[in-house]
């Protein structure tokens, strides 16, 4: 349904005003959305915006698809729920999430038991090494994990879901919306996220690559711990923003953005491929979920992830 996403992209960048608008919306990399808009071109075989400079408005084909692109995913999302209630999915369900990722799919799964109160889902909390080898041994149907380079298996699926971009986060006291993160590590403790991680080791390249010099004071292997400690002002860090925690409107925070705003980490469902008819429901239902969802982890209907 590689149409369908594009559309929503599409949806969201016309919205938006621009790829950049759209990226944030639909947890792609704006890369990636311009590439997904190339090939929605392509497939209809017209132009869909006008670009001038920066700026970005639609082009007269645009302006026709908007509405009828609106309609047609409303449409598709009806008929999707309207085929699960007619078929009924049960059954046992073993998934796994990194603690990051917990509120998130824990609203997912609990709209599935909502639709299919025959589905009964075993919900288990371990670390990025353990989700693999327990997906890829069958122990677990499907996780929500970081992508890595995975083996060559039969029946495994990997599918993206959203990327969470590199952050500084300080304690408000000491930070605001106009600080530079320079100052910040020159005159501040730092609090690293552990470098024997994938996601630690490329946060280092990252200050590495920026000139940046911390002064480090603990190292820790919990994102949530981390920020804990930056909110009693212990030091400040730079971790990804995660998807379902709203750091951006707590007043005790200040976030700053990285220029570019570098992916830290691309977070998608592995599917063990033994249970597909069930693990893609949850997938279809996770990404459904994300592009309802606002900026801060706000679905739009007012529920928190």
């Amino acid at each position: 349904m590689s149409t369908i996403r594009f559309l929503r992209t599409f949806v969201a960048a016309a919205h938006g005003g621009s790829f950049a608008a759209a990226a944030d919306q639909v947890s792609l990399t704006q890369a990636a959305v311009g590439q997904q808009m190339r090939a929605l071109e392509a497939e209809l075989k017209t132009t869909l915006f006008d670009k001038t400079g920066r700026s970005m408005v639609l082009a007269p084909a645009g302006h026709l698809l908007l509405p009828r692109a609106v309609d047609l995913l409303a449409q598709y999302e009806a008929l999707r729920r309207d085929l699960q209630n007619q078929e009924p999915i049960a059954g046992n369900l073993k998934l796994g999430s990194l603690i990051t990722g917990m509120g998130l799919l824990s609203s997912t799964l609990t709209e599935l038991k909502f639709l299919h109160p025959s589905l009964e889902v075993e919900l288990r909390v371990q670390d990025q090494s353990k989700l693999m080898e327990d997906v890829i041994s069958g122990e677990l149907d499907a996780a929500l994990v970081v992508e890595r380079q995975w083996p060559e298996k039969p029946g495994l699926l990997w599918t993206q879901c959203y990327v969470e971009t590199l952050t500084v986060i300080a304690n408000s006291s000491i930070a605001s919306a106009d600080s530079t993160i320079s100052s910040l590590f020159a005159g501040f403790p730092f609090i690293r996220f552990d470098r024997r991680t994938p996601t630690g080791a490329h946060i280092d390249k990252i200050m590495r690559g920026m000139q940046l010099v911390p002064q480090d004071f603990l190292e820790l292997n919990s994102i949530l711990s981390i920020v804990e400690l930056v909110r009693k002002n212990v030091g400040f860090t730079m971790v990804p923003l995660l998807k379902n925690f709203d750091w951006e409107s707590d007043p005790s925070l200040c976030v700053l953005h990285l220029p570019g705003r570098p992916v830290a980490r691309r977070l998608g469902i592995l599917e063990s491929g033994r249970r597909s008819h069930i693990t893609s429901v949850v997938r279809e239902e996770l990404l459904e979920q994300l592009q309802r969802m606002r900026p801060g982890g706000r679905l739009q209907n007012g529920v928190s992830s």
